[in-house]
């Protein structure tokens, strides 16, 4: 077992140099460079890819297999080493290198043709990408379609048709729901938000607020990047980035605290599994639940606002001094259709992430051609929001994840907003107080809890597992529903 562990530490660390460079490429990278990232993304894909494929791998794996009486953490470790040697041996090295160039070469013709607002510049690149995608889900062949193959990657042991069956579910109750909150003849105005926020001040206070979430800023740091992300480069080293719009307050201040949530988590893994296999979300859905609850159900909650607005009033006094802080709670709480996904509110959202999910299986299952994609994007935007989008980028060209490959990953969002709503239900359960710290600007029993049943684990449990662990339950819906209709029909005043 020994020799196992030993062997996936020094090929997590070789994962951990890939994530530094991937993390440079969009925080300090000259634009001009690009190419000269992409061949050496390649060559350290490539290491990490022969490493784990190696007769050595597969050798230490029959040998551990034959093991009795091992722990929790070994035979996760394990079942987690088998899943990655079962993907390396079944995708070649060609497929994968092909992969690995074109995401880093997509990404910056993604950077230009959103900048531009044309789709055309990336269509190209996409059309590559979905042909590189289809050919690995057949390869790979783990779940019953291309597409549920592909969503195992981020979901392991999901299906297609499990997803299929929750949002289906989910979508008209979304859909009823803000058709009654539209019905308010009291509904908040977001005007305060879009004044003009010294971006100095924004980043100083989003620096802020994450040092009082605990944020450990001695192994951890913030950066700005055009799609905020979080990384992990080692067991002690986690980055964030964030990015800032001058009219716009809520963007740098909401994309902070989601990041810090995925960071919390990163920080939050036991010693015994630090710089492992193990040492990640179990699952990007999961992973997901955390970013969404410290930024939605944690940083758009009344009490934490009675802590920070005086703040902000402070520091913005030309636009918040004399605003009420009620009418700031509902500002930033506001319900309506929207054409950005990272922007869009709770109840919204996940028409956003329903979208993508039908159109990425259209995509990949079902023959749509790529230079349907754009009036199809606006079709479906306007049957689940109402709206259209005016232009490319703020239509189907404003997510990173399609340039990178990242098909399948999609419905970890909106699964994220499932699993947030009801851990966080079990930890209201558990500790009735905790809202009441909130006001102090004291948040550290939350992540106490939050360490002690969740993060700690990392990926020693399969989602569902973790969910039960947790709760007591499988995943439930139902919380989410009870908890923005709790929430946004006082905003409303309905």
């Amino acid at each position: 077992m020994k020799k196992l562990w030993d062997h996936f530490n020094e090929i997590k660390r070789l994962i951990y140099i890939r994530n530094l460079l991937s993390w440079d490429q969009q925080v300090n990278m000259p634009k001009g460079s690009v190419k000269g990232r992409a061949d050496q993304l390649v060559i350290i894909q490539n290491l990490i890819h022969k490493r784990i494929k190696s007769d050595k791998t597969g050798d230490l794996i029959r040998s551990v297999e034959k093991l009795n009486n091992l722990n929790v953490t070994d035979l996760a470790m394990i079942r987690e080493a088998k899943r990655h040697y079962m993907q390396a041996t079944r995708i070649p090295e060609t497929l994968l290198s092909e992969i690995t160039k074109q995401s880093t070469l997509g990404y910056n013709i993604w950077e230009k043709a959103r900048k531009k607002s044309d789709f055309s510049i990336f269509q190209p690149y996409l059309e590559k990408m979905i042909s590189l995608q289809i050919e690995y889900a057949e390869k790979l062949e783990t779940g019953p379609t291309l597409y549920s193959t592909l969503i195992d990657l981020y979901e392991p042991g999901v299906t297609y048709d499990w997803i299929l069956k929750i949002f289906m579910n989910l979508k008209p109750k979304l859909i009823k729901f803000i058709k009654t909150l539209e019905k308010s003849s009291n509904k908040p105005d977001q005007s305060v938000l879009k004044r003009y926020y010294d971006p100095e001040k924004q980043w100083q206070l989003s620096l802020d607020i994450i040092k009082k979430l605990n944020f450990d800023f001695t192994i951890g740091r913030q950066d700005k990047s055009t799609h905020p992300f979080t990384v992990s480069l080692s067991s002690k080293d986690v980055r964030i980035t964030t990015r800032i719009r001058e009219n716009f307050l809520i963007d740098c201040l909401f994309s902070t605290i989601h990041e810090c949530g995925h960071a919390l988590y990163y920080m939050g893994f036991n010693e015994e599994i630090q710089g492992t296999l193990l040492a990640d979300s179990c699952s990007y859905g999961i992973g997901e639940s955390q970013s969404r609850l410290w930024e939605n159900i944690i940083g758009r909650s009344k009490e934490f606002w009675i802590y920070w607005y005086t703040i902000f009033q402070k520091y913005f006094p030309e636009n918040l001094k004399d605003y009420p802080l009620e009418e700031f709670y509902r500002a930033i709480n506001i319900v309506q259709p929207s054409f950005i996904r990272v922007d869009a509110d709770e109840v919204t959202y996940g028409l956003h992430i329903i979208l993508r999910f039908e159109l990425e299986k259209m995509m990949i299952e079902d023959g749509l051609q790529v230079s349907e994609l754009a009036s199809l994007w606006n079709e479906k935007m306007e049957e689940l929001l109402g709206i259209i989008p005016p232009n490319d980028a703020m239509g189907l060209l404003q997510d990173a994840h399609w340039s990178s490959g990242g098909f399948g990953y999609f419905p970890s969002y909106a699964l994220g907003n499932l699993y947030g709503a009801q851990i966080y239900q079990k930890a209201l359960k558990d500790n009735p107080n905790l809202t009441k710290n909130y006001e102090k600007g004291e948040f550290s029993n939350l992540l106490n809890y939050l360490n002690e049943n969740l993060y700690q684990y990392g990926k020693i449990y399969r989602a569902n597992d973790l969910i039960k662990r947790v709760t007591g339950e499988n995943l439930n819906p139902d919380y989410f529903m009870k908890y923005i209709e709790a929430k946004f029909k006082p905003i409303y005043r309905l």
